[in-house]
């Protein structure tokens, strides 16, 4: 769905659940789905995270497909998770979240070498 189709379109209230999930599976990009979805965005965060959110959402679409609600129940919970993927990223970042795996092979690990560790003894009276 491109904005100029998506200008051609009525709004989403005017919309049956039905007809509402059709134009959801159209969607292509990220602004596509908040349209689509009646969800407030700022095109600056969206823009930084983009990639992450949509990996993070899609997850969560994935599950509510598996659970296979009804279209008004499905719609409700995919306009939930794009807010949450949303937000996660308004405060975390991508290091916080590490969603792809260049950036999960990369995490920190805990890791004290054996020689800086050093054993204190009790004094005893």
């Amino acid at each position: 769905m491109t904005a100029a189709s998506a200008e051609q379109l009525p709004p989403a209230e005017q919309l049956s659940p039905g007809e509402r999930l059709a134009r959801f599976r159209q969607c292509v990009t990220a602004e596509d789905y908040f349209q689509a979805l009646d969800v407030p965005f700022d095109p600056k965060v969206v823009a930084v995270n983009r990639l992450h959110i949509l990996r993070h959402f899609s997850r969560a679409v994935a599950r509510t497909d598996a659970e296979n609600p009804a279209p008004q129940e499905r719609l409700a919970a995919y306009r939930a998770a794009l807010v949450a993927s949303y937000e996660a990223f308004t405060t975390a970042g991508a290091l916080d979240h590490r969603l792809f795996k260049v950036l999960a092979d990369r995490a920190p690990q805990a890791f004290v070498a054996l020689d800086t560790v050093t054993v204190e003894a009790e004094k005893r009276a």
